[in-house]
């Protein structure tokens, strides 16, 4: 089968890309994956020049293959093109889908769930709109960047790694903004010794 689908993010994900979006005529988020464990999308794969955010494609997907909390994924056929319908410009965005609204951010003011956290949880896309931004992209003690986006959400504030390769920048480092549409994702499978759902910020739509 084909799904129509509006790209929405291509965050990073073991060196590939984690291709979310909304379909069309449902409004339903879609993750595209290729494998029934949740694997990233290739980004061969995927033109870079072709097919960006708020790109609306046409894609042949194999089955629906939710992979624990991450109830969105979808396998796509690898031996099929992905057709390029055209592009939407951000305003148009919200005519497609709405903004999620939750108290907490997938239900708690943390920056990781735990499995008791996730046991009612059967989505990992959220769609919210933040305030107070500002990146932070300090380096750890072994020398390399980290990369984190600090906002505000209904009261709170939270803290959260960011994997937009936009935003994925030494030189963005205390970059401010006053508000933006973010996108926030949770993987599949916990992570550490306290084997954590960590939050990640995947999309900044300013």
């Amino acid at each position: 089968m084909r799904k129509q689908i509006c790209v929405l993010t291509k965050s990073l994900k073991d060196r590939n890309y984690c291709v979310a979006g909304i379909e069309l005529g449902t409004g339903k988020w879609i993750r595209l994956v290729t494998s029934k464990d949740g694997n990233a999308f290739p980004k061969d794969l995927l033109d870079d020049q072709k097919v960006k955010e708020f790109t609306l494609i046409d894609v042949a997907v194999t089955k629906h293959v939710p992979c624990g909390v991450q109830t969105e994924n979808w396998q796509i056929d690898e031996n099929e093109e992905i057709i390029k319908l055209g592009q939407i410009y951000k305003q148009k965005l919200f005519e497609i889908c709405k903004l999620d609204t939750p108290e907490l951010i997938f239900g708690t003011a943390h920056h990781a769930l735990s499995k008791n956290d996730i046991k009612n949880l059967y989505h990992s896309l959220e769609m919210i709109h933040a305030t107070s931004l500002e990146l932070d992209t300090s380096l750890k003690g072994d020398g390399r960047h980290h990369y984190k986006i600090k906002f505000k959400y209904n009261g709170k504030e939270y803290q959260l790694a960011i994997t937009d390769p936009k935003f994925r920048d030494e030189g963005l480092d205390k970059v401010k903004f006053p508000s933006a549409t973010l996108i926030i994702s949770i993987p599949a499978h916990p992570f550490g010794e306290n084997e954590l759902y960590y939050k990640f910020v995947a999309k900044v739509i300013i």
